[in-house]
Order: structure tokens, then C-alpha cells, then sequence
């Protein structure tokens, strides 16, 4: 049995449960159908989600609230209790920074210890570009004290080759990040299920 027919059998049998509807039923074979994985479901919106016959503005909220919940219970559970690397923030981050549909710029804050403090959405930009600056990137890091940071953005295209314009912000909020008292340790841009680390494969 394959893994992609097992995975549509689960998201058949939540989902059947969300909509109250019978898993075999003709609204959950024509949803399953327009997004048959995960990576579609996850890139949904509500107006493409009420194309499908049968799933009305009450019904794509629900499946709009259900796929956050699961976005955040994946975060939940992959918090690390200690980041060790850019790969523990990749880690964490994974399942709310891929697939979205433009790019996002988050950032996460570590205490002394390299404990996770918060993290948190600072920009939501175009397909291809998100605005950022860095006093909106250090403000919350100075109100809730942190000690390091990561940054984060996702490309939607699913390459996480950085821009020469990713690289150069970096260098700004290193720099902004000496200046203020914040370790600034990396930056990574997220593609489909690989992250690029500006910091390892670039002089900062």
C-alpha cells in the first residue's frame, strides 16, 4: 500500500469528521480530488476550498481552522528545548513557514541559554518578496529580552536559494543585531522541505 494512498485515507477520514460527512461520500472524493496531498491542502485557500461542490463558506472555515490547528500542534511538538543549529529552527518551523502561498519573514528569539522565547510573523509579503525592516525586526526582541535570533522566510517557489537581496539584509541585521545587543546567528530561507543557512555558506 503506498504511502500516498495512506495519507489520503487519513485526510479522508478527519476530514469526514470535520464536515460531517461520510468518508465515501461525494463532497470528501471530489475535495480529496482537488487536493489530493497535504502540500495542496496546506497552500488552500477558503475562495478555492468553495469551489468544490458541496463545501459552502462555513464548511472551507472549518478546513481553513483545522489545517492551522495542525500547523500548530506540529510547532507545539517540535519545539526543541534546547537550538543546537539551524536545523533545529528548520525543525520547528517547517510546517508553518512551507508552502505558503507568499513569502513570509518570521523570526525566533532565544534566551541566554539558547532556549526559544517566541516566534512570530514580522512581514507577509508577495509571491516573491517580503518587506522587512529591521526595526520591525528587533522590536520584539528587545521587549521580551531575548539574547539571539534566528530569521526566517519562506520562498514559495519551493527554492531556497537565497536573492543576493536575502544575503544583503542579513548582513543589515547582523550588523543592526551588534548594535542593539542581539546576536543575530542566522538566517534561513525555507523551500519545500529544505532550508538554505545564509550564515554557514556566506562570510557575515
Amino acid at each position: 500500500m503506498s504511502d500516498r494512498y495512506e495519507n489520503q485515507t487519513s485526510l479522508a477520514a478527519i476530514f469526514a469528521q470535520v464536515l460531517r460527512e461520510k468518508v465515501d461520500s461525494t463532497t470528501i472524493k471530489t475535495f480529496l480530488t482537488r487536493f489530493p496531498t497535504l502540500h495542496d491542502l496546506l497552500q488552500a485557500t477558503e475562495e478555492e476550498l468553495r469551489e468544490v461542490t458541496g463545501i459552502g463558506p462555513a464548511k472551507a472555515r472549518k478546513i481553513i481552522a483545522t489545517v492551522e490547528l495542525a500547523r500548530t500542534l506540529c510547532t507545539v511538538l517540535s519545539r526543541p528545548q534546547i537550538v543546537r543549529s539551524a536545523q533545529d529552527i528548520f525543525e520547528f518551523l517547517k510546517v508553518q513557514m512551507m508552502y505558503l502561498p507568499n513569502e513570509h519573514f518570521a523570526v525566533v528569539g532565544l534566551d541566554s541559554r539558547s532556549r526559544i522565547l517566541f516566534w512570530e510573523i514580522i512581514s507577509v509579503g508577495s509571491l516573491d518578496a517580503a518587506i522587512v525592516h529591521p526595526r520591525e525586526c528587533f522590536r520584539p526582541l528587545l521587549k521580551r529580552n531575548a539574547a539571539a535570533a534566528y530569521f526566517i522566510h519562506c520562498h514559495p517557489s519551493g527554492n531556497c536559494q537565497p536573492s543576493y537581496h536575502d544575503v544583503e539584509v542579513t548582513k543589515t541585521l547582523k550588523q543592526a543585531g551588534t548594535i542593539l545587543g542581539v546576536r543575530v546567528i542566522d538566517h534561513l530561507v525555507i523551500g519545500f522541505d529544505n532550508y538554505f543557512s545564509i550564515a554557514e555558506n556566506y562570510s557575515l
